[in-house]
């Protein structure tokens, strides 16, 4: 990987970071005050709380990303062009790829789920972290590492590229 492609990959980690921590934060807070509205769609439980937080991240990762990890702000660049580019790779990553992971994850693999609450047991955190807490959480930030290996190649070669 030449040295351009690393900044941006570090920089579009910590981007990452700071998406994942802006997602997590607003989903347990919708969750902890009793926000859990859901709804079915194709025979998949889709959790509104979760599509909420994911967009308010969304959101930051453009400005982050525009601005700071891959530096697209040449005048002669198209801002409503790279924003529809942009909603389009983080729309397949996010509502496709990431519902789809978060989906199976969360309501199709409850040996997976007991295996990382198991985890906690061991540790005894189990006092502090529900087993829909961890359920939840775990299958997210799968989901989330999914999308992000999308949202990379994709911003890189087709939103931000130069």
């Amino acid at each position: 990987m030449e040295n351009k492609t690393l900044s941006q990959a570090a920089k579009f980690t910590a981007v990452g970071i700071i998406n994942t921590l802006i997602d997590f934060t607003v989903l347990n807070i919708l969750l902890a005050v009793g926000f859990t509205a859901s709804f079915i769609l194709f025979g998949q439980e889709f959790i509104v709380a979760n599509i909420i937080s994911v967009s308010v991240a969304v959101i930051n990762s453009f400005v982050l990303n525009r601005f700071w990890a891959f530096g697209s702000t040449k005048e002669k660049t198209n801002i409503w062009n790279e924003i529809w580019k942009f909603l389009i790779i983080t729309f397949i990553g996010m509502f496709v790829i990431h519902q789809i992971i978060f989906n199976v994850l969360y309501s199709s693999t409850p040996w997976l789920m007991d295996f990382f609450y198991s985890i906690i047991r061991v540790i005894r955190l189990d006092s502090v972290f529900s087993f829909e807490f961890v359920r939840i959480n775990s299958a997210k930030v799968i989901a989330t590492i999914a999308s992000l290996v999308w949202n990379f190649v994709g911003y890189k070669f087709f939103v931000f590229k130069k």
